[in-house]
């Protein structure tokens, strides 16, 4: 009730002071601006899989049809900007309804996940958004790329922007996860080094360039074994868009690393193997994307994409559960996008994937999503 009440709050102060598509309140020296969408997702699978890199079951396992239908995609997001002798300070705090499902049968709880809570003023930046690692361009897909290069986390940033180029340095938060002889994951998050990304992007007329690099450090300190290990892992992504005719382009992504697995496809991959006597070796990860965005008028837009992801596992620790380790996943999109009036986006998404394991079993599944979207 209290979300609700403060929902009805928002929206009849938008009706009050709101000249455009959000609402600005402004004082003497501050602006608050308050926006969000509203989101439902009606979503077909043939063989409840998720369209990630490591959730399409394989051909062995019992599938069935399934439906599902959300609002969990639906946002709501706060942002104020404040002059200051160091130039404009701005604030955003957003938070969407991916997480947790809570409630009964006869209600649909999530509850809100906080997707950035980021403060910037003079070039430097700090607390939770997207990572300095993240592709520049995103394809215009309702579902992502099985690729996906996006790590949303805390992080102290400083950026030197000249407008044709721009120069990122950014200190992330730390996180490994490692697998033993047996699969199961080994997940260290305590006693790490922070990751350290650097990122320079370029902004021609014909388009936009971005490039980063990541250097991290991998360690254990086991107390229960008595081992103790260190790797320096890293990671290069490149990504873009290329205008091509009238309003089409072309969007692209590659990157490689060893020990870059969390930055890439959601988890799907460790940053490496821990052998029994507590010896590191970095995974290799590996993939990209290719999609072009095709403009049939204004309102109506297309996207086709491709994307792969893949990896070199270490066969030399994972000697057992091999079926629980993704090698390789690739996948197919296109979709139909319109916008009758303003604002309003409606579209239907065609997916195809395929997922192959260590053991050499694959799955494939299709997915059809339709989405219906209001931003304000």
């Amino acid at each position: 009730m209290k979300i609700l009440r403060f929902l009805v709050f928002l929206f009849f102060v938008k009706s009050l002071f709101a000249s455009g598509n959000e609402i600005e309140l402004k004082s003497l020296d501050m602006v608050v601006e308050i926006g969000g969408r509203a989101h439902l997702s009606m979503l077909h699978t043939s063989d409840q899989s998720s369209f990630f890199a490591g959730k399409i079951a394989l051909d062995r396992d019992k599938k069935s049809d399934d439906f599902s239908l959300n609002a969990r995609e639906s946002r709501l997001w706060l942002k104020t900007k404040t002059p200051t002798e160091y130039g404009m300070l701005r604030t955003l705090v957003e938070i969407d309804f991916l997480g947790t499902k809570g409630g009964s049968t006869s209600k649909n709880d999530y509850y809100p996940r906080l997707r950035h809570a980021f403060i910037e003023v003079g070039g430097f930046g700090f607390g939770q958004t997207n990572s300095a690692f993240n592709s520049i361009v995103a394809l215009d897909t309702i579902s992502y790329p099985m690729d996906d290069t996006l790590v949303r986390q805390s992080l102290i940033r400083y950026t030197y922007d000249t407008k044709l180029f721009a120069y990122d340095i950014s200190i992330e938060e730390p996180k490994i996860t490692l697998l033993d002889q047996n699969s199961s994951k080994s997940i260290t998050k305590d006693n790490l080094p922070y990751d350290l990304v650097l990122r320079a992007r370029y902004y021609p007329l014909w388009g936009e360039l971005g490039i980063s690099f990541l250097a991290r450090k991998i360690l254990q300190d086991s107390v229960v074994d008595n081992t103790k290990d260190s790797k320096y892992g890293y990671g290069v992504n490149l990504s873009g868009r290329i205008k091509t005719f009238a309003l089409d382009d072309i969007r692209f992504n590659a990157h490689y690393g060893e020990g870059s697995g969390r930055y890439i496809a959601y988890g799907a991959f460790s940053e490496g193997t821990i052998s029994s006597s507590g010896e590191i070796t970095l995974t290799p990860v590996y993939g990209g994307h290719l999609g072009y965005r095709h403009f049939w008028s204004e309102k109506l837009r297309s996207t086709i994409a491709f994307s792969y992801i893949g990896a070199d596992n270490n066969l030399d620790v994972l000697q057992t559960g091999l079926h629980k380790v993704t090698k390789e996943s690739h996948a197919m999109q296109i979709n139909l996008l319109w916008l009758p009036i303003k604002n309003l986006l409606t579209g239907v998404e065609y997916a195809w994937a395929q997922r192959e394991v260590l053991s050499s079993e694959s799955g494939k599944a299709n997915f059809l999503n339709f989405i219906l979207r209001y931003d304000f």
